[in-house]
């Protein structure tokens, strides 16, 4: 049976059971300091509809109702997992912003703009790629180190910096179009 939630519901609705979605994020450490906690707030609560609009018995009897609060945190905090875990999966690959990055100024045979410009520039393209490509990229464009160089701070084979160089070249492409223009 899908139900859907009519507008003169709604705030009964939420008033009663938005604390599901709140006591899942607890239970799951997320708290109100959390950078995302507001979002996961909202996909909470959209989770929260998608329960009750396939909850299979009718919540207009008593009976029911615990039963559907329970199905509804269920629901609820599985999302909030997959969520959770999507994210760590995102950060396991993301390489952060290298410290020594955030010290150092321009190049002072660039213009001041142009080299502001280029760090934004590396900026959007370091999230497209895998630590090992990240590296390699800094290594590269940052640093100026030879593939050699490179093998040798990273521990690896020069095919295989071959390998991840190919690898950039083929991600960051579209934005060769940019640099041109």
């Amino acid at each position: 049976m899908i139900r859907t939630l009519s507008e003169d519901k709604e705030k009964a609705f939420f008033e009663q059971h938005s604390k599901i979605v709140h006591g899942a994020l607890k239970k799951l450490n997320v708290n109100w300091k959390h950078a995302d906690y507001d979002d996961f707030v909202q996909q909470g609560l959209l989770k929260l509809v998608e329960a009750y609009e396939t909850f299979p018995e009718d919540l207009e009897q008593e009976e029911f109702l615990y039963q559907f609060t329970g199905f509804a945190y269920t629901k609820v905090r599985w999302h909030m997992l997959d969520l959770l875990r999507k994210q760590k999966r995102k950060w396991d690959c993301e390489m952060p912003w290298p410290e020594e990055l955030e010290s150092n100024q321009p190049d002072t045979q660039l213009p001041f703009e142009q080299a502001y410009q280029e760090m934004d520039l590396l900026k959007e393209m370091l999230p497209l790629l895998t630590k090992n490509e990240q590296a390699y990229l800094l290594d590269a464009v940052v640093n100026q180190l030879s593939v050699t160089e490179i093998a040798e701070k990273q521990g690896v084979s020069r095919k295989t910096v071959y390998q991840w160089k190919k690898r950039v070249s083929e991600k960051l492409n579209h934005f060769l179009l940019v640099l041109k223009n």
